[in-house]
């Protein structure tokens, strides 16, 4: 029988999905209520690249609709990509029955309301491993009734992979110091590893332009001295990229849980080869897509993303 949604369901269901992280804050996604379902479309008009970000972006989404549901009292079934004519419909989100929400889903449902990125240095304190467990547990389990997340690899940078991961930081940075428009898009990762600047100015214009590229064997310290995850994809298809993006929005909203900050880095994996050259130093299982900072916050202040 179809129930369809009341308004008080439509409040949940559109706060949940607006509360989602997205590049650039652009929410690259439109969603559609009809009947007992939600179409989740990716919304091409929004002028934003790479492609891959939209898609991810779309996906974190989609784990905040299903939470959002599920917190309604009703069992989700999520169908991705379902129209192959129509590749614009990333999801269908079905609500298949009436079940009360699990602990999981309820504070899971907090944390969307505080999730925000933190993207300054951490409070040095190390991150338990039965969290670490935890967090990846949770990015890997299956999306409410569809299953696993098939396609979808995450790798705990370890100690002697920190100067890999560094490089390729360095390399991408060294690629695009002299390109201005690029350097705004990679170059915020400086103010995640090197909180007290040194490596970005201001022009008259007030854009600002990096001009220095960080040391690597400093940067490998830094990187060594927190909790980073590399998501990886088996694909450069939509319906991996999507997937990608609901792990990492579970793995954020069981950090957040966990009274745990994160953020986030895509861009210096965009810049040319950099993604092949980490998969390459680290013998990753598919493509990086995401890197995923978590710790317990410092003193600096959060951004949302």
């Amino acid at each position: 029988m179809t129930v369809g949604w009341t308004y008080s369901d439509t409040d949940v269901i559109a706060g949940v999905v607006a509360a989602a992280p997205s590049i650039y804050d652009s929410q690259p996604w439109d969603v559609r209520l009809d009947g007992d379902r939600v179409e989740v479309r990716e919304r091409t008009s929004v002028e934003c690249s790479p492609r891959a970000d939209l898609l991810i972006s779309c996906g974190a989404a989609i784990t905040n609709l299903e939470v959002g549901i599920r917190v309604l009292g009703r069992r989700t079934r999520t169908d991705l990509l379902p129209d192959p004519a129509d590749p614009e419909l990333l999801a269908v989100v079905e609500a298949v029955g009436s079940a009360a929400p699990a602990n999981t889903d309820l504070r899971q449902f907090s944390a969307i309301s505080r999730r925000r990125s933190h993207r300054e240095s951490f409070a040095g304190i190390e991150v338990p491993e039965d969290t670490v467990s935890d967090i990846v547990a949770a990015a890997h389990r299956g999306a409410g009734d569809g299953g696993a997340a098939d396609g979808v690899f995450i790798r705990v940078v370890g100690g002697d992979e920190s100067a890999a991961l560094a490089e390729t930081l360095t390399y991408s940075a060294q690629l695009v110091r002299h390109d201005r428009q690029r350097q705004r898009e990679v170059f915020p990762w400086t103010s995640h590893w090197s909180p007290r600047g040194g490596y970005e100015t201001i022009d008259p214009t007030h854009s600002v332009i990096t001009r220095g590229i960080p040391d690597p064997d400093m940067l490998a310290a830094a990187i060594e001295s927190e909790t980073v995850l590399v998501f990886s994809a088996r694909s450069d298809t939509a319906q991996d990229l999507v997937r990608t993006g609901m792990a990492v929005e579970r793995a954020w909203l069981t950090a957040v849980d966990a009274r745990l900050c994160a953020s986030v880095l895509t861009h210096p994996l965009r810049v040319d080869d950099a993604a092949h050259r980490l998969a390459r130093r680290l013998g990753l299982a598919g493509e990086p897509q995401l890197l995923m900072r978590i710790g317990y916050r410092g003193t600096g202040n959060g951004a949302s993303l």
